[in-house]
């Protein structure tokens, strides 16, 4: 029979056949078993301090303060049990925060044997936290006994937070985007094993995806729950998805746009035709027409670039000279709606890519093109040129009305567009050239004033263009032409 100070606690000792005790934070038993009475020369029945010498003492603090932070641990105590003799023991703790005691195992450590099973033990303990996937011990019963660091990690709290909870309550702190924690339950309930995915988000404001596998230990009476970060394979999915759902589309894209481009030759031939014998008042529609076939026209052969495959074979070419080409080329238009062009931070020297020089321009004019169509009132328009550690920014900035978060994040969206005659083609196209070039792009906007595309390219030479101090003059002056350009 137990016999233990505190009869709230027989029922835990019944089935117990190690020597156990409960003790308060002051080391004063609460509750102990025959086992441990017997060992430890005690009277079960007489409230007591547990006697141990002063070293002892200042053990048992240091260990206390231990586990109410880390919830459970070790603890070497030379424990009196008779006049003048001593017996040591170690004390595998777990502290109950909610009842403030510690609910303790003891080891002799006089014994040989025990030392052996008691060191694996404490190895095993270390290795626990050691472990690269994180860790959730339950009892048979659904409560939370221990976690290791990993899986407080993926949980971003403390122990505390966790040690005697429902296991249920994991699914409060992730999120179960398949929507089977049911099956998940019912599974390790009927055949004591599970699995199921969760997501949750880390410190970093990101995204993490994670695998537990639950499996019920009937030796120890604990479920083991481990959980494996499949982050990384989950966002290779998707994007692979992704590229699969973007080449069907790209396959029957190319394929409508080639039938439409049949009809509609025939169609500018004939417009041509008619145009020969018509009226003046008819020829002003018919040019109507033949200024929308032509925009169609335009529209198909951004169809068809962006469902061709990617390619390989490019050559060095200088980012000044596209940037400089573009300028010349959109000088018209962008002086027609009001608006200054300026190239900004020009160092003098050239920076080389690997790409191609016509798809770099046409993914330029598209942004410097967007740019002008939003500054309805004028303003100034600045291609700026700046040097990273691996390569070179490239970055458009205007002065119009600026994006709200939503429309940055739905920009590159093919068909997507903000202006009420935009084809939604433009950005997608400069998407697919910026990744056939290997750079990236970002955006930065603020409502109301204004919008940055920034494109970083990798260089894969630099180039000194001119030391003579005449050449540098010239191509001074030639850059301070373009920064002067009137606002008419």
């Amino acid at each position: 029979m137990v016999k233990t100070v505190r009869p709230i606690f027989r029922k835990l000792f019944k089935t117990v056949n190690d020597p156990v005790l409960i003790l308060n934070t002051s080391c004063q038993i609460e509750s102990i078993n025959d086992f441990a009475a017997q060992l430890l020369n005690i009277d079960p029945t007489i409230r007591q301090e547990l006697p141990m010498d002063e070293l002892s003492k200042a053990r048992w603090n240091d260990f206390v303060s231990k586990i109410q932070k880390e919830l459970g641990g070790f603890c070497n105590l030379n424990i009196k049990i008779g006049k003048n003799k001593f017996k040591e023991i170690r004390l595998m703790g777990y502290f109950h925060e909610q009842k403030n005691l510690v609910f303790a195992r003891i080891a002799l450590m006089t014994e040989k044997r025990t030392l052996v099973s008691q060191k694996s033990n404490l190895d095993i303990y270390s290795m626990f936290n050691d472990i690269s996937h994180g860790i959730i011990l339950s009892d048979k019963n659904g409560y939370i006994l221990d976690a290791n660091d990993m899986a407080l990690e993926y949980f971003q709290c403390g122990k505390k937070h966790l040690i005697n909870k429902q296991h249920e309550m994991i699914f409060e702190m992730l999120n179960d985007y398949e929507y089977s924690k049911l099956q998940y339950f019912a599974n390790l309930l009927n055949t004591g094993r599970a699995s199921v995915h969760v997501s949750s988000m880390n410190k970093h404001g990101e995204d993490i995806y994670l695998k537990l596998d639950s499996k019920f230990n009937y030796k120890m009476n604990i479920v083991v729950t481990t959980m494996t970060d499949e982050t990384e394979k989950m966002l290779l999915k998707q994007k692979l998805e992704q590229q699969e759902s973007q080449d069907s589309i790209g396959q029957m894209a190319a394929s409508i746009a080639h039938e439409i481009r049949n009809p509609l030759t025939s169609l500018k031939g004939f417009l041509e035709l008619i145009k020969i014998n018509s009226s003046d008042e008819n020829l002003s529609y018919l040019n109507i027409m033949d200024s929308e076939l032509q925009r169609m026209d335009e529209i198909l052969n951004e169809i068809l670039y962006l469902s061709k495959p990617k390619q390989t074979q490019y050559e060095q070419i200088s980012v000044f000279q596209v940037v400089h080409d573009v300028v010349e080329l959109m000088i018209p238009f962008a002086l027609q709606n009001n608006i200054m062009l300026k190239i900004d931070s020009y160092n003098y020297y050239s920076l080389n890519i690997l790409g191609s020089s016509t798809r770099l321009k046409q993914m330029l004019i598209n942004l410097v093109k967007n740019a002008i169509e939003v500054m309805t009132d004028g303003g100034t328009i600045i291609i700026k040129l700046e040097t990273n550690n691996d390569g070179i920014d490239v970055s458009v900035i205007d002065e119009g009305p600026g994006l709200t978060d939503t429309e940055i994040n739905q920009l590159f969206t093919p068909f997507y567009t903000t202006k009420p005659t935009g084809t939604g083609l433009g950005l997608p196209l400069v998407k697919k050239v910026i990744e056939e070039h290997n750079g990236s792009i970002k955006i930065e906007s603020s409502v109301g004033k204004g919008t940055t595309f920034k494109i970083s390219l990798p260089i894969c030479d630099e180039k000194i263009i001119c030391t003579e101090e005449e050449n540098i003059i010239d191509v001074w002056l030639e850059n301070e032409t373009l920064d002067r350009l009137p606002v008419v």
